[in-house]
């Protein structure tokens, strides 16, 4: 079966989850996660709006919304480009990182979001990483995190702000 057509909402919020290739859990080192953290803040800084997270040790769920100019497929390639190569180099590896495509859902509405933030910041909960969302340290919950969750819902940034679908 060929790659599915990726449907694109501009300006919208997405939920992505991808994984690693052959579900290798290489995220559980925390050298290699903070690569990742370090690869949404900068996307951040360029390309999208971070409004969740939760870096599992095979797997990666986040919100995007994309800023101006960019698509949720340019914002996943630098995800899993910046990574693969740094993770690769850091330790002397080769070869894809990552499964081939990504997996990405339009959010509805701010229930919606809110229900899909709330499952992202579980999942390593669920998983047995952590007591609570708050602990796990590679996640959009811990105290030291940084999103763009509160601006996005305050409102600030209101004549920029993306559009949760209709």
């Amino acid at each position: 079966m060929g790659r599915l057509l990726r449907f694109l909402a501009d300006g919208h919020c997405y939920h992505v989850t991808t994984r690693t290739r052959d579900g290798v859990p290489v995220f559980q080192h925390p050298a290699d996660a903070r690569i990742i953290v370090d690869a949404l803040q900068f996307l951040r800084r360029e390309r999208a709006y971070l409004l969740a997270y939760a870096i599992m040790p095979d797997h990666l769920h986040a919100v995007f919304v994309p800023k101006n100019g960019y698509t949720i497929s340019q914002v996943m390639q630098t995800v899993k480009g910046y990574t693969s190569r740094a993770i690769n180099a850091r330790n002397k590896e080769r070869g894809p990182l990552w499964q081939v495509s990504f997996y990405d859902r339009v959010i509805r509405d701010e229930a919606h979001l809110l229900d899909t933030l709330e499952y992202i910041q579980r999942n390593p909960v669920a998983a047995g990483l952590a007591d609570t969302p708050e602990g796990y340290l590679f996640s959009s919950a811990h105290p030291e995190a940084q999103t763009d969750l509160e601006m996005f819902l305050s409102g600030i940034a209101e004549a920029r702000k993306p559009r949760l679908r209709d």
